[in-house]
């Protein structure tokens, strides 16, 4: 792990600040179809993963990948965290970690 670049964990408002950058991106499982994954956002709003030949056995997972556009990752991994995961929360961290208190979680200039 690079701490002097970090991956980024994003929702749909910072994607378009990352396009062909790896990001982390935590949601919730809405449809599959073949290899694109509909996922709700924590803030509600819906991305689509380009997921390959992954399969997502969980309803909650996370997934690290490159923004292909404002709304599109291509999943090079990803993390099951299961049935339960407080989204509204994760919005919270969001909003400050990319925000208020960025600079806790990345380093001066990033981004």
């Amino acid at each position: 792990m690079n701490v002097d670049q970090p991956t980024p964990r994003v929702g749909l408002p910072q994607l378009k600040n990352y396009i062909g950058k790896t990001v982390i991106f935590v949601g919730k499982v809405e449809t599959l179809q073949g290899q694109q994954v509909q996922m709700s956002a924590p803030d509600g709003s819906r991305v689509t993963i380009q997921a390959g030949n992954s399969t997502f056995d969980t309803q909650f997972v996370e997934v690290t990948g490159t923004v292909v556009d404002p709304m599109t990752i291509r999943e090079e991994s990803h993390v099951e965290f299961g049935e339960k995961f407080d989204l509204n929360l994760y919005n919270e961290f969001l909003k400050l970690s990319n925000g208020q208190y960025a600079e806790l979680f990345y380093p001066a200039g990033f981004a």
